[in-house]
This record gives structure tokens, C-alpha cells and sequence, in this order.
């Protein structure tokens, strides 16, 4: 999933204008779609690693828009994110190639060429192992192999458990276990679990016959990066060998002993609305302001540290909460150890490469549900995903 593919078309007329249309039908059985006009050559051929697209979902040269611009198709469910759950099947994506330049009404034309393309998360011979013990639930990906790897616990934000990062990781050769600790049936305390769990979680991925105890670390989205930032800094027992944190709330909200969502619920004033109706709580974090009894200390961070940021977060202050960690660390003298990595227009929902980008999406809060506006702009969000992932598995390579 996180590999780019190249693709052309042959056998045209010169200059002659054409559409491609990638469809992708979700296990949920939503139809996600996006389409990009171009010309071919004086050969006959576009070349959509090279060629311009005129017009459609994307404009200029992306040799991934087909993917990364989908959108959820007119006519049904709207607001919902592209969740792989299965990963042991591909996204399967078609693309076709329609005369002229097109807009709508595709199924009424007779496309000139298809292609099908399987994009996996889980690479051959990684291992699948669903986890419950001890009260700790998730799911476990082991690369090829005897071992043993260098291990990595993965989590998200309030939105709930997801595999497909930790399975991709796993592809790149990392034992990784995808942690559940909110919104999910099997746990304790489905409106989060508290710092012992996660606890726990590490002592069980230390003990996999398959990892290296010594080669540990921590990647987390949102609420979980705030999490393991705790963990990092104030957890004696817990020593990483590194650290990503991807948009943390970090510098004000301090993980306690779980029900998050309740708690930030009576936490937060009255969010703001965008003009669509989009909840902005962003705004509504920072009119709260730091509290020092609440935000998090990181100074007692040993291990290199990834900040990854996306400068147009709706969603909470990652910005503001990765310059505060910034200067607890250089206040200890230990500076050196953070790497911050901040996106221009890039949102919260910074994902592996080629996700669909997102800017807003349905939420679940206690008692109801909202429309969460993530923020991010299509091609400069696009962008910072496959950098930043570039740059996650760098930073995992020099210090696993």
C-alpha cells in the first residue's frame, strides 16, 4: 500500500483528450471514486507519472492522485472514513480510461481500456495474531522470518482501533502489535483504558519469542501519541529506543486512568462549527488553555523523539503541543533528541501513503454523533503523508 505504481496508457491518437477513473468499493460497500483529464502525446500515450492532469479530482502532476484524491461517490453514505478492516484481503482498485474529458455519468459510457490493481497491507508471509491476554487486546503482525525483529506498539487516536498501519509496518520488517484501548468490545473499559493497560501491553510485547526485547518502541496517532509521550517520560519500567508521535495533544491533556472521552467531553466549552456545520475543537482546546496540572512534562524523555505535524489541525493543537515539548526538552538539555517534522495544510488524519485524504468525517461522541473537521488540503496533505512516512521508516531504521 505505502509502494507507488506507474501508469500509462498506449494506443491513442495523438493529442487526444482522455479520463481515468479509479473506483474502489469499501468492505462497507461504499463507492469511493476520482477521475483526472489528460492529453496524450504526439505518440499516442499519457504517462501519469510524468503528464499533467487538467482537470477532474486533481490538477498537475500526481502520480498517485488516482488514489489519494477518492472521494466518496454522489449518492451515498457521506462522512465516513476508508478503514481497512480485513487484512488479509487487498483494496481492490479499478481504473478506467473514457473518451474525452468527462465529469460524471460514467456508467452510462463504454470505457476504452480497465486495469485492476491490489493494494496490500499485510507483504507475503507476514503473520496475523489476534491478542488476548491479561486483559490486553489487539492485534499482533510479524514480519517473515524466525527473528527476532525490532518491535513497535502502534495506536491511535479516540477514534478507535485500526491494523492496517501496524501490518504495513510489519511488511517493512517490524513486529508490531496494533493496540485497542478505547471504543472496543472486548475491553474492560470501553471509554479508554488507563496507563496500567498500556502497561501491560509493553510487558507482553517484550515476552513475543519473535522480538528483541532490547529494540522496542513507540508509534502513536492523536490521543494514543499523547499516551506513550506519558509513557516515554514518567514510566520507569518503560524504556523506548524511540519515539513518533503523530499530531499529540500532548501539551495539554494529560493521559490518565481512562474514560477520555467522557472527560474531555466535560473538559472542553462549547466547540465552534465551521460554515458546513464541521465541529472545530481545536479552538476549543486552546480557549481552555495549559494547565500545568494537566499537560504533560516530557522532560524525563531518554530516547529520540519524531514529531510529526500538520500545521492545519482542526482537530486538536498538535502544532502548539509539539513546540511546547520542544522546550521542556531543550530546558533538560536534551534538544538533540527531538526531530520535529510540521506540514504546511496538512490536517490530523495524517496516514500511511496514498490514504484517501479526509478533511472531515463522522465522529462518535458519548451520546451523539458529529461531523469532526480534520482539516488538511488535498495535494499539500497528500504530500506530507508519503513524506512523513518516509522519513517514520528512516528514523525507525537508524535507531531499531
Amino acid at each position: 500500500m505505502d509502494e507507488p505504481f506507474q501508469l500509462e496508457v498506449a494506443c491513442l491518437p495523438p493529442h487526444c483528450p482522455v479520463t481515468l477513473r479509479s473506483t474502489l468499493c469499501s468492505e462497507g460497500n461504499d463507492l469511493w471514486e476520482s477521475f483526472s483529464h489528460y492529453v496524450s502525446d504526439e505518440r499516442g500515450r499519457v504517462n501519469v507519472s510524468k503528464d499533467d492532469s487538467l482537470g477532474g479530482s486533481y490538477i498537475g502532476c500526481e502520480p498517485m492522485g488516482l488514489l489519494w484524491s477518492l472521494r466518496l461517490a454522489v449518492g451515498g453514505r457521506q462522512n465516513i472514513r476508508l478503514r481497512k478492516k480485513n487484512m488479509q484481503t487487498p483494496l481492490v482498485v479499478d481504473i478506467s480510461l473514457f473518451d474525452g474529458h468527462t465529469i460524471d455519468n460514467f456508467n452510462t459510457q463504454t470505457a476504452l481500456a480497465m486495469t485492476t490493481m491490489e493494494r496490500w497491507y499485510m507483504a507475503p508471509g507476514v503473520r496475523r495474531i489476534e491478542v488476548r491476554e491479561n486483559g490486553v487486546v489487539g492485534t499482533l503482525f510479524i514480519p517473515p522470518g524466525p527473528g527476532p525483529f525490532p518491535a513497535l506498539l502502534d495506536v491511535w487516536g479516540l477514534a478507535g482501533f485500526m491494523e492496517h498501519r501496524a501490518a504495513l509496518l510489519a511488511s517493512r520488517g517490524y513486529a508490531c502489535l496494533a493496540l485497542a484501548y478505547i471504543n472496543h468490545p472486548e475491553l474492560q473499559l470501553g471509554s479508554g483504558m488507563g496507563i496500567s493497560y498500556f502497561q501491560e501491553s509493553w510487558k507482553l510485547l517484550q515476552s513475543v519469542p519473535q522480538v528483541s526485547a532490547d529494540r522496542l518502541g513507540l508509534l502513536g496517532s492523536c490521543f494514543g501519541a499523547a499516551i506513550f509521550i506519558l509513557m516515554a517520560s514518567e514510566l520507569p519500567d518503560i524504556s523506548p529506543q524511540c519515539l513518533v508521535a503523530i499530531n499529540s495533544p500532548s501539551g495539554f491533556f494529560k493521559p490518565g486512568e481512562g474514560k477520555y472521552l467522557e472527560k474531555m467531553k466535560r473538559l472542553l466549552p462549547e466547540p465552534k462549527l465551521d460554515a458546513n456545520g464541521h465541529l472545530m475543537t481545536k479552538d476549543a482546546i486552546l480557549a481552555v488553555g495549559i494547565d500545568l496540572e494537566r499537560s504533560l512534562q516530557a522532560g524525563g524523555i531518554q530516547c529520540p523523539v519524531l514529531l510529526i505535524v500538520g500545521e492545519d489541525d482542526q482537530c486538536v493543537p498538535s502544532l502548539e503541543s509539539a513546540q511546547k515539548l520542544e522546550a521542556q526538552m531543550r530546558a533538560v538539555g536534551k534538544g538533540h533528541l527531538v526531530t520535529k517534522l510540521s506540514y504546511p495544510e496538512a490536517g490530523h488524519l495524517i496516514e500511511p501513503p496514498y490514504h484517501p485524504v479526509m478533511r472531515s468525517s463522522s465522529f462518535i461522541l458519548p451520546g451523539q454523533t458529529v461531523t469532526l473537521l480534520w482539516g488538511g488540503v488535498g495535494k499539500p496533505h497528500a504530500a506530507a503523508q508519503e513524506d512523513s512516512w518516509r522519513r517514520i521508516l528512516e528514523f525507525l531504521d537508524k535507531h531499531l
